[in-house]
């Protein structure tokens, strides 16, 4: 039997507490045994996910189901199609596309059919933390299930680089992550002394990116941002607490299903506490694409991101 041995380590930021161990096989496989098995001298791949638990892999994969979108936006920066997905925006022609092939994952969030992703034969699942948990007894019984947390723009990019190494793919994520990191820093550059707030929801159960999430670390960068997460990243908020603060800028998302439903700042409008704020007043709410800043998650929905913030700043 082969003894594995450990060769190299890709570790993600803390707050997404994800861990990526590559390990080395020894030995090979005639050239007649590759034609029907996967590479024998491929890295094991072990993983600790955002929950703690552990699996393993055989090697890089390149069929994988997201359950999340940050799987789908780190898959097409590398130049991948997922197996399986469960958000609308992936379909969108700026991630995987309209024409991609892909099932499409059914079910409520958090209550996904397992039937959908054991028919797209996935080596690996990713998911969401806190919110897909409850899948991994059904859905590990046909792929492993890797569950990840981003807090962080920079846990954003760690997870890009972490699907380089399980993909096989690292040249390219690191290309792509070095180039946004490298787009945030020069952003931060030139930081904006405006106060920002990126809301969503809708009147009477508002919430707030906080610092603790990709889009809040990210407006944090570019803006001040004083929007701490206290014990939910997402955290809940009344206008009366956003009037207390009383932004320059806000981004607004409006979560529905309609394309045509009334904007958030429309729905606020009759409150005289929203009335009053600076960025009422001077026309500086602006209305933002809510999957791509509630669900992208991912480099490429943050760079989509910055797109309308540095815009809406410079102006």
């Amino acid at each position: 039997m082969r003894k594995p041995t450990p060769t190299r380590a890709a570790v993600l930021a803390p707050a997404a507490l994800l861990a990526v161990s590559l390990l080395a096989a020894c030995g090979g496989t005639s050239e007649a045994d590759e034609a029907d098995k996967p590479d024998a001298s491929a890295e094991p791949i072990t993983l600790t996910d955002a929950t703690g638990a552990e699996l393993t892999l055989d090697g890089p994969v390149d069929r994988i189901a997201c359950l999340t979108m940050i799987c789908v936006d780190a898959l097409t920066e590398v130049g991948l199609t997922p197996v399986a997905y469960r958000e609308a925006l992936a379909r969108d022609e700026r991630y995987a596309g309209p024409d991609a092939d892909m099932r499409e994952i059914t079910g409520g969030f958090g209550e996904e059919n397992v039937e959908d992703i054991a028919l797209a034969t996935p080596d690996l699942v990713i998911g969401l933390a806190g919110a897909q948990d409850g899948l991994r007894a059904a859905v590990e019984a046909h792929a492993p299930l890797l569950l990840v947390d981003p807090r962080s723009w920079r846990d954003s990019v760690a997870f890009l680089r972490t699907i380089g190494e399980l993909t096989g793919t690292e040249e390219l994520a690191d290309e792509k992550a070095r180039a946004f990191t490298d787009r945030v820093a020069a952003a931060a550059s030139s930081r904006s002394e405006l106060t920002t707030l990126s809301m969503y929801g809708e009147p009477g159960s508002l919430g707030v990116d906080s610092v603790e999430t990709p889009v809040g670390s990210l407006l944090a960068e570019v803006s001040d941002y004083p929007w701490p997460a206290g014990d939910d990243p997402f955290a809940s908020v009344a206008v009366e607490q956003i009037a207390e603060v009383d932004p320059d800028v806000i981004f607004a998302q409006a979560f529905s299903a309609s394309a045509d439903a009334e904007p958030l700042s429309d729905r606020l409008a009759s409150d005289p506490v929203w009335a009053r704020l600076s960025a009422t007043r001077q026309d500086r709410v602006v209305e933002v694409e809510a999957p791509v800043w509630a669900t992208g998650r991912g480099t490429r929905s943050l760079g989509l991101v910055l797109d309308t913030v540095e815009k809406t700043l410079r102006k």
